[in-house]
């Protein structure tokens, strides 16, 4: 994977079976207990480490089960504009598992053994990937955020903070862009740093995916022995398809090319009417399918608003790590919180 698109969290977690106990980490246990006061269910809670510049994961092991959370290529950087690919973030959890006596993830094995069978393979239940695009300009980055709040993604919810980010979830996977050195702002960037310098100055909007259990499932990516840098770029792109499609509703021509039967639904789209309310919710959609292959969605409001950066939003650049930027960690200082 190229340091464009990149992996910013990861939860993965692997069963032990045929090794020998290890160290056990744990934030504490939680019982719950029946109506008789017997304990009826014990819940190990992860444990916190810390590292440099503030960083810090969570990681679990009861001397069988390990499991380790976060935004590991950060860990111990000072930020994460840009971070590791895939075998670079599984490499790194391995590290930090080492530096702390405990086994590397893997793919499993199978052992032979009399009486031994197939070792499990670690297994993700959480992936982020995430990309850089420049725009040009603060301003610019604005008008495309504003721009993007008026798209739709089929069965996912939108939500929207003003003109700095937009986002759309549902129960397999989240989709956010954001204005990269306004948030850096809220987590106490100074201005004078020359990464929040070069963001502004790039108008730099930040893409992000988080793929959910259901979702890595379903694309038969939970074990790591599935997953690969080539397989997360094609996700990446194929979840971000809504940054490829542009308003075409400003065309003059736009009209003679949809076809007929869709057309006059078209023109009342554009003429501001709310077509939800003057046909069935079958017809509805059965339309917005049509005119979305032409740039036009029905079920959002009328575009009126004449964004500059609307008929550029195929010009978004992906960006590259500069040569003077660093992916270098210091994982050395890799402790628990409380020691």
């Amino acid at each position: 994977m190229s340091h464009e698109i990149f992996v910013d969290w990861v939860t993965i977690s692997q069963l032990h079976t045929e090794s020998e106990s290890f160290p056990i980490y744990t934030g504490g246990i939680n019982v719950d207990y029946d109506p008789l006061g017997n304990a009826r269910f014990e819940r190990v809670r992860p444990a916190n480490f810390r590292g440099s510049f503030e960083t810090s994961l969570r990681i679990k092991s009861d001397g069988r089960h390990i499991s380790l959370s976060g935004n590991v290529g950060r860990f111990s950087r000072k930020d994460n504009l840009f971070n590791c690919g895939w075998r670079e973030t599984l490499q790194k959890c391995n590290r930090i598992l080492l530096a702390r006596s405990l086994p590397p993830f893997n793919s499993g094995s199978i052992s032979n053994a009399v009486g031994k069978g197939n070792i499990s393979s670690a297994r993700v239940s959480r992936i982020d990937l995430t990309a850089n695009f420049a725009t040009g300009s603060e301003s610019q980055a604005r008008h495309l955020i504003r721009w993007l709040s008026t798209r739709s993604v089929s069965r996912m919810k939108k939500g929207r903070a003003g003109d700095e980010s937009v986002w759309w979830v549902n129960s397999r996977h989240m989709l956010k862009a954001y204005i990269k050195h306004i948030e850096m702002l809220k987590h106490g960037c100074n201005e004078d740093d020359p990464v929040y310098q070069w963001c502004k100055q790039q108008g730099i909007v930040r893409v992000e995916i988080e793929l959910k259990r259901r979702l890595l499932n379903d694309l038969d990516m939970v074990e790591i022995g599935q997953i690969s840098d080539e397989k997360l770029v094609k996700v990446f792109h194929d979840q971000t398809e809504i940054f490829n499609a542009v308003d075409r509703s400003d065309e003059p021509d736009i009209l003679d090319q949809i076809p007929p039967r869709s057309r006059v639904h078209a023109a009342a789209w554009m003429a501001g009417e709310d077509l939800k309310n003057l046909m069935s919710r079958a017809t509805f959609f059965r339309h917005q399918k049509v005119l979305r292959e032409y740039g036009i969605d029905i079920g959002e409001p009328r575009n009126v608003e004449k964004f500059p950066v609307k008929v550029r939003i195929v010009e978004m650049k992906p960006v590259s790590m500069p040569d003077w930027y660093s992916l270098e960690d210091d994982i050395e200082h890799l402790k628990v919180v409380g020691e």
